[in-house]
């Protein structure tokens, strides 16, 4: 699109359009975020703007993932650092609403009607509408926490998943606990699958036997939390894995109002090492993801597809960080 067919489209005179976009002072604030707003909707780049390497999509599966304390969020902020420390213009959308906003929503059209070079996907699931597209994707594409294998333009990056809720179990296994339960995130995501995945090998490595009784699933929100203590109320248990902070942090606070007291009680381990958690009374013990290095991954991965390289998947080990919520059980 020209500065003429914009100046066109907006109503606007060229010269107004021309001021808006290199960022003049006499045009009236509304008047320069309508007409940026606008030649970055349908990219257009000015010649101002011609030294960056080109437009990438950071799209999100639902807008409550958004939150700035989730997980998701923080990589998804060291992706977009990254992406514009490297001349990259970012540009973010919710699939959510474009799915309402058009039930025939094509992601190949989007990016193709927005001059997208590729894009990262955070927060999609098996079950999402959108997933389906990605075996016809002609656009290089990396998804958080997610992938596909026959797709040479479709990579993924996220955390170890297996390997890191086994190190939790072993931990637990180290400090005497035998009834471990398991509070697990969405069945339909890779996420939820990996992690149960790895709390059962990690019971049946420790010679205990996966018990189907111990385990519920909820979304990584802190109500699943609170709804999952409901469930292990009766359940007999010394410990738990859960597959979120936030999801820990619920369970706790609902242990408590059980009258069941952590660590004395239970044992609880949580997965992600949200920075604000650690300047609470809850005093986790969990796994800690590398949000930065993840985030980090993710744009090199799509740079290099942009650039005509093949899909990858890359995984980043997490840590264990022994805190006050786990404690070495009490023999009786």
């Amino acid at each position: 699109m020209t500065l003429k067919e914009i100046a066109k489209k907006l109503n606007l005179s060229i010269a107004t359009v021309s001021k808006a976009l290199n960022g003049s002072t006499d045009i009236s604030e509304p008047t320069r975020k309508l007409v940026c707003d606008y030649a970055e909707s349908v990219g257009y780049r000015s010649r101002k703007s011609m030294a960056w390497n080109g437009r990438v999509a950071l799209l999100w599966a639902k807008e409550e993932q958004r939150d700035k304390y989730s997980a998701p969020s923080l990589v998804a902020a060291s992706f977009l650092s990254m992406a514009q420390k490297e001349r990259y213009v970012v540009v973010e959308d919710v699939l959510e609403k474009l799915l309402e906003e058009d039930e025939k929503f094509s992601l190949n059209e989007y990016l193709a009607h927005h001059h997208f070079c590729g894009a990262f996907l955070v927060g999609l699931n098996f079950f999402n509408p959108v997933y389906a597209q990605l075996k016809k994707t002609k656009y290089p594409l990396v998804l958080l926490d997610n992938y596909m294998l026959d797709n040479d333009l479709v990579s993924g990056v996220g955390c170890d998943n297996i390997l890191s809720t086994e190190k939790a179990v072993d931990y637990l296994v180290s400090l005497g606990h035998k009834q471990i339960a398991f509070l697990g995130g969405e069945r339909q995501s890779l996420v939820g699958a990996e992690r149960l995945a790895g709390y059962i090998l990690g019971l049946s490595k420790n010679g205990i036997e996966y018990r189907y009784d111990l385990t519920y699933f909820g979304d990584y929100t802190r109500q699943a939390g609170i709804d999952a203590a409901d469930y292990f109320q009766s359940k007999d248990f010394t410990a738990i894995v859960c597959a979120s902070d936030m999801m820990a942090m619920g369970l706790i606070d609902r242990l408590r109002y059980w009258g069941k007291k952590v660590p004395d009680d239970v044992s609880v381990i949580g997965f992600d090492d949200l920075e604000f958690l650690r300047y609470t009374n809850y005093d986790l013990t969990t796994m800690r993801q590398d949000f930065a290095l993840i985030g980090e991954k993710a744009f090199r991965i799509l740079e290099s597809m942009i650039k005509g390289l093949p899909a990858q998947r890359a995984n980043v080990g997490c840590t264990l960080i022994p805190r006050g919520s786990t404690i070495p059980l009490k023999q009786t």
